[in-house]
């Protein structure tokens, strides 16, 4: 393995092979920090490109593409509360606010020094379990991913404590969304109003745009005038990029679970590193000593969903090259370039020469990432100056590059529409209470969740989500996040009732 992936790196680095592969990266970050394309877009967009390229410096071009973009997008999360890229939602939640509080360069430290250990845990990761890629992809099937689905929505508890009833109605709001299109079922049109285009729901992108970059500029228009399109909290402290590593390094633990839970979600196809970023920054929540700082600054969380993101990648690939089934929309789009360029993909693709691609499959997924981390170190304390232009010059820029974005992703005018009216509803949320996050989290799992389970009765049954190894851990997970803490409360009491003292 170790003389593969050596000759791999060797053939990636022959000439052209690294210019390809930085520009490669530079158009990642670009295109991440643009909100609405994100990397799999990017790297449709770019694929002709290729034609003329030998494979393996192909799949560096595109796999540079792709897994920048995330480590663009997280630029924009932090500093102007947009998403460059889905994954990047999670991001925003406590990047923005640590911005706000003057620590927009710490929040960038973290959230890149977190992009690189998750990339390369998940590449250890990959390289561990491939020889046992067959029994891993087949241990999970529609209970495991219903499962992973609920524990998601069971998130939201822990993500709106101190406001749950208003949480729980914005995650009910956000699966009404969810369900909107065809049935799974019988495949009857839900709440579509005679409308074509909503037959395949509410497509995450214009919404995500629209619940943040839109509710944002709304709120800048109203309330700021020409004041900074970010406004800094008075008595913030300036912070550093490497305040942000260092508190990575201190928070290794959730480094570590964020790594397993992104490889993990990465490794079932059709979930992909949003789902990721959320159930991992939800589990920091809920594990975290301090869960009330999540929202408001804690740098954690940034850390939880950038380092999930990022581990996503090498557990998306391996069902990509184990069995020909991409483990997201990134991966699909690679597959369509290694057809082109005449190699194999599925089980053929771990036999014999074909081993070379495999390992410059590897390799080039980590690669670009180092150069695009650096690059981020390198100009990120450059971009925080990007808050201090004055709303009126910057938010007129953002909102129609927004709109570019959005409308880039599908050539629809209807998805530039969705996302303008997600505008207005996150404005409002946002200036009464309400929980954009837990709406996302709903929209994000809810048809998972609704597909997962009809799968589950018609394949296995009731006993379905009770019989299966996997399953029933993850339902044991379930119940512990949802009972745990008042049951350990409880035995304190009766503890401290039968001692005679007071409860803890």
């Amino acid at each position: 393995m170790i003389d593969g992936l050596i000759a791999a790196t060797i053939e990636l680095m022959a000439w052209p092979g690294p210019a390809i592969m930085l520009v490669g990266v530079l158009a990642g970050l670009l295109v991440g920090v643009l909100p609405g394309v994100g990397g799999a877009g990017a790297t449709a967009l770019l694929l002709p490109v290729t034609y003329a390229m030998e494979p393996v410096h192909a799949i560096g071009f595109l796999m540079a593409v792709g897994t920048s973009s995330g480590l663009g997008g997280q630029i924009t999360s932090i500093l102007v509360n947009i998403p460059g890229d889905p994954p990047n939602a999670a991001t925003t939640l406590d990047g923005y606010p640590m911005t706000r509080q003057g620590r927009a360069a710490e929040a960038l430290g973290a959230a890149t020094a977190g992009s690189v250990v998750g990339a390369v845990l998940g590449v250890v990761l990959l390289l561990a379990v491939l020889p046992i890629t067959r029994e891993i992809v087949l241990a999970f099937s529609y209970p495991e991913f219903f499962m992973i689905a609920l524990s998601g929505l069971v998130m939201i508890a822990a993500l709106t404590r101190g406001n749950t009833f208003k949480g729980l109605l914005s995650a009910g709001v956000g699966l009404l969304i969810a369900f909107i299109g065809l049935d799974p079922i019988n495949g009857a049109p839900r709440f579509t109003f005679g409308q074509l285009y909503l037959w395949d729901g509410i497509d995450l992108t214009p919404a995500l745009v629209g619940l943040f970059a839109g509710a944002e500029m709304l709120a800048l228009y109203q309330f700021r005038g020409d004041a900074s399109i970010v406004q800094v909290e008075d008595g913030a402290r300036r912070s550093r990029q490497l305040d942000g590593v260092v508190a990575t390094v201190r928070a290794w633990r959730t480094v570590v679970m964020s790594s397993l839970i992104g490889f993990v979600v990465g490794v079932i196809p059709g979930i992909g590193g949003t789902v990721a970023s959320f159930l991992s920054y939800g589990r920091a929540a809920r594990m975290s000593d301090h869960p009330e700082r999540f929202g408001k600054g804690a740098v954690e969380g940034v850390i939880a969903s950038e380092t999930a993101n990022d581990a996503d990648k090498g557990g998306a690939l391996l069902p990509t090259i184990a069995f020909g089934i991409p483990g997201g929309t990134m991966m699909a789009v690679l597959m369509v370039g290694l057809i082109l360029h005449g190699v194999p993909v599925g089980p053929s693709l771990m036999r014999g020469d074909n081993l070379t691609i495999v390992y410059a499959l590897v390799v080039a997924l980590l690669l670009p990432r180092m150069v695009a981390a650096l690059i981020v170190l390198a100009v990120g304390g450059r971009a925080v100056a990007l808050t201090r232009i004055p709303g009126s010059i910057l938010a007129p820029i953002i909102s129609v590059v927004a709109i570019v974005g959005v409308y880039a992703v599908r050539n629809s005018m209807l998805d530039v529409v969705v996302a303008l009216v997600f505008s207005y509803v996150g404005y409002a949320m946002q200036r009464h209470g309400f929980s954009r996050v837990a709406l996302i989290i709903a929209l994000v799992l809810g048809a998972l969740v609704e597909r997962s389970y009809h799968q589950t009765m018609a394949t296995f049954g009731p006993a379905g989500f009770i019989s299966r190894p996997i399953a029933v851990a993850l339902l044991v997970l379930i119940l512990l996040t949802l009972f745990g803490g008042p049951l350990l409360r409880l035995v304190r009491r009766i503890k401290a009732r039968d001692y005679g003292g007071t409860p803890a």
